[in-house]
């Protein structure tokens, strides 16, 4: 436990420090405090400290930087290193200093206590190896406390190695099929399947399974039995039956599935017992996945929530001008189509289902004086209206979740030479949705009637596209878009 550990703290953000010190004082921690790198290292003069909690950002020096002074003072010490930011080279540069762990705001208290108590645990070690090591009176257990460090040190790769396979899920990736291929790897490729709850016939039913090739999972219902819940609800939070392991993952107390790992490994053997170091990591999968998923769910609903509110506002802009809204649906429509024929991936196919019906949110701003004026547009009207792109990029920057689609909504009328508004960027500076957006966009207003002019042909508009090509259109989305009308 941490009781009676000396902690230092270092962290320029008053707030931060007040609350660790609040908490970590009720855990029976002897607290230090300090708010630069300067600070820190006048306290570690003066006090034989065990732990360090450092910031990376200060005042006046990198939090990394700091970490060979403290471990020139005593190498003991273990050193927490503390983040608002996620930057796996800043991990892999402070493990190599020394760092016995690394948390990203905000964190757990949870979490914090774990990593504090096995850094205490590790501190002991290197305590009682640095004792062996200045005696040199017992080889063998400094060999033991070397092969210890050795098994930690494995512990953090594959525990850093298990957090950056799920930091690199983008929201296409698909959760399960991620967590079991890191289970198959950290587990020595054994045999791994994903359950869902079945709660109305109380059985597990198999959702995704990774096998070695050794044969699978033969059962694709298993029957919840009492065991299951009782040590599934327990302190334990798993289930050992025969050669498998059930861990279950959990959403706001609620079991949505059950992982269960045979003993099979690559080779075909079976392994009866499974050690405390794979029930750990595979808790610390099963955690790393459920919270993917719980942020997936709050993701969509808040993504749901802006569509709402993007809807009511070009709701209220059509109310004042009915061509907007049709002109809106046919680009949404042709952007779809045309980057289907460009091969555009999924995210950027969903990035232009959202933007196609909001690209001219920025009207809003624009007075009816002006937007709903039936004679062409004096130079100085023009203006306001160009002025559109980036009232429309202010909305949608609001949301913060929607920061892609904003830049598109800004640049849909830049051109591909430069000569563009508002910002004058070209070619490919321009965002490839935005340039999908500004041959569709084009098209659709010269195809359309309007009070000052009359609609041009099909035939017509797209000879202009093509004029175009190289000056206001990205060629190869113009010759796309050409073929794509020509054979509709």
């Amino acid at each position: 436990m941490i009781e009676g550990s000396k902690v230092l703290l270092v962290d320029d953000n008053e707030e931060i420090i007040d609350i660790l010190t609040d908490f970590l004082t009720l855990n029976g921690c002897k607290i230090y405090k300090a708010s630069t790198g300067k600070e820190a290292l006048e306290v570690l003069s003066k006090s034989n400290l065990e732990i360090v909690i450092l910031d990376v950002k200060l005042p006046d020096v990198n939090g990394i930087s700091l970490i060979d002074s403290i471990k020139i003072k005593n190498p003991t010490i273990g050193v927490i290193m503390i983040t608002g930011y996620h930057d796996p080279n800043l991990i892999v540069e402070a493990m190599k200093k020394g760092a016995s762990d690394f948390l990203i705001k905000p964190f757990e208290f949870d979490k914090l206590i774990l990593v504090m108590m096995r850094v205490v645990r590790e501190r002991g070690l290197l305590i009682e190896k640095q004792k062996h090591l200045d005696t040199l009176e017992d080889k063998k257990k400094i060999e033991l406390l070397n092969r210890e460090l050795q098994k930690k040190i494995q512990e953090l790769t594959t525990m850093y190695h298990i957090s950056n396979k799920f930091n690199s899920l983008n929201i296409l990736d698909d959760v399960y099929d991620r967590m079991i291929q890191i289970i198959n790897e950290v587990m020595d490729g054994r045999n791994c399947g994903y359950y869902i709850v079945d709660t109305e016939n109380k059985e597990l039913m198999l959702y995704k399974e990774l096998t070695n090739g050794n044969g699978g999972f033969n059962i694709r219902r298993l029957a919840i039995s009492d065991e299951l819940i009782k040590e599934s609800h327990s302190t334990k939070r798993h289930h050992i039956k025969d050669d498998k392991v059930f861990m279950p993952l959990v959403i706001k107390g609620e079991y949505i599935g059950f992982v269960i790992v045979n003993s099979k490994g690559k080779n075909g053997r079976h392994r009866s017992n499974f050690s405390d170091s794979d029930i750990f990591f595979l808790k610390l999968i099963t955690e790393k996945a459920s919270t993917q998923i719980e942020n997936r769910m709050l993701y969509e609903s808040l993504f749901e929530g802006v569509l709402h509110t993007l809807t009511s506002l070009i709701t209220a802009i059509n109310k004042r001008d009915f061509y907007t809204e049709d002109h809106c649906k046919r680009v949404t429509k042709t952007s779809l189509a045309l980057g289907e024929m460009l091969k555009v991936d999924t995210y950027e196919k969903d990035v232009l289902r959202v933007v196609g019906p909001v690209h001219d949110v920025g009207k809003i701003g624009i007075p009816d004086a002006i937007l709903l004026k039936p004679d062409k547009l004096t130079d100085g009207e023009y203006d306001i209206i160009k002025a559109h792109s980036v009232f429309g990029e202010e909305i949608m920057n609001r949301f913060e979740i929607l920061s892609h689609e904003a830049k598109m909504i800004r640049h849909h009328h830049e051109r591909y030479d430069g000569r563009g508004y508002p910002d004058g960027i070209a070619e490919i500076e321009i965002p490839r949705g935005a340039r999908i957006i500004a041959v569709c966009d084009t098209y659709d207003a010269m195809v359309t009637n309007r009070p000052y002019r009359n609609a041009l042909s099909k035939e017509e508009a797209v000879r202009e596209i093509i004029r175009c090509k190289g000056s206001q259109f990205d060629p190869d989305i113009a010759e796309c878009f050409a073929d794509m009308v020509k054979n509709a």
